[in-house]
């Protein structure tokens, strides 16, 4: 058994990391105590977090993501705004706008997606459904002027 394999645990057998990142994420356990219950060197799991970027909840990283993606949906939100006051003035609204409010929303949409993964998908994406039925419904309004 090689002693500083990082796929084995202390006693030689594959950890399973899905799990251990599972557990890290979710915030539940202290980090010494997911070490312990996976059997893993502290350094062991505070390597892998690090290479592979996982996040701990309320952690520098977490929070900065949340608060890029919230004040990306905050822009949004206010350029939907424009878009019906100026459909409300008889401004056409331009498609091209239009399309990269959707390929926002849609990068909005897969970031959520890749965060939530660990964390509770169903809900999450009970959520994210929401929000893209609600954004689709308001782009329909303003381009067929009923903003």
């Amino acid at each position: 058994m090689d002693n500083d394999d990082p796929e084995l645990d202390r006693n030689g057998a594959p950890v399973a990391w899905d799990e251990v990142r599972r557990d890290y994420e979710g915030g539940q356990l202290t980090c010494n105590g997911i070490a312990h219950r996976y059997k893993l060197k502290r350094d062991q799991l505070d390597k892998r977090a690090k290479a592979n970027k996982w996040l701990r909840p309320g952690s520098d990283e977490d929070i900065d993501r949340r608060l890029l993606i919230k004040k990306a949906l905050g822009l949004l939100e206010r350029q939907m705004d424009v878009l019906e006051m100026g459909m409300s003035n008889g401004n056409a609204a331009e498609s091209k706008v239009l399309s990269d409010l959707i390929r926002d929303i849609d990068k909005l949409i897969a970031i959520e997606r890749i965060e939530a993964r660990q964390e509770s998908p169903l809900k999450n994406r009970g959520e994210i459904s929401e929000l893209r039925r609600k954004l689709e419904a308001r782009i329909n309004a303003i381009t067929k002027g009923q903003a």
